[in-house]
């Protein structure tokens, strides 16, 4: 469904068709489906992004496009995402040293929006990043659909529940709102259960550990 097929939808269903109704369906659906897009990894809102950086470089500011990373590969190697207090207790020495690159940290976003993250080590040569991103959304034209697949239930029930509410109708709101947060449940099963997925968890062991920091 496109983003003016929802609105209709819901105004027949409600019976409020005039165009001041419509644009104001509209803005809900923009609003739920910006909510909906920030509310998982969906695979679609994810993409790749690679960078070239000089040696010595320890901030990176990413592609305009990428509203947060989710992981990592320096020199088609992975990194692993730390936050700060974590490398103050473990190896507070990372932040100054150089050398292989091992770990990342997001950093605050600048001024512009831009997102950023620090590299630990900061390399001794120039190398390629790649970054996996969640990507920023992109508004829906009137006649755009969402990107995301099995989100237009969930949506038209938000925006349904949105519309009472307006109309003051709260009980008929609230029961719409848990119509769609169990569809939005199904969307995300259906992202986790119903498509290809390989989810596995691989410990990572750091160069300079050997057999007996494991022993007892």
């Amino acid at each position: 469904m496109t983003k003016s097929d929802i609105a209709q939808f819901v105004a027949d269903k409600l019976q409020k068709t005039d165009q001041g109704s419509l644009n104001l369906l509209k803005s809900f659906v923009d609003r739920r489906y910006e909510m909906i897009w920030n509310a998982a990894l969906w695979r679609e809102s994810l993409g790749t992004t690679s960078y070239s950086v000089a040696a010595d470089t320890s901030e990176v500011t990413l592609n305009s496009a990428v509203d947060l990373p989710v992981a990592a590969a320096w020199d088609n190697e992975e990194i692993t995402p730390v936050d700060y207090s974590a490398v103050f207790r473990v190896d507070p020495k990372m932040f100054d040293e150089s050398g292989a690159v091992a770990k990342f940290i997001v950093l605050a976003k600048g001024a512009n929006g831009s997102s950023k993250i620090k590299l630990l080590r900061k390399p001794k040569e120039a190398k390629t990043l790649l970054i996996l991103g969640k990507t920023k959304m992109t508004p829906l034209g009137d006649e755009d659909s969402p990107l995301i697949s099995g989100v237009d239930n969930a949506l038209v029930a938000f925006v349904e529940g949105d519309m009472l509410e307006h109309l003051r109708q709260y009980q008929k709101a609230q029961l719409k709102y848990q119509e769609a947060s169990s569809q939005l449940a199904i969307a995300k099963d259906m992202e986790t259960h119903q498509t290809a997925t390989d989810t596995r968890i691989i410990p990572q062991v750091e160069a300079s550990w050997d057999l007996n920091d494991f022993s007892s």
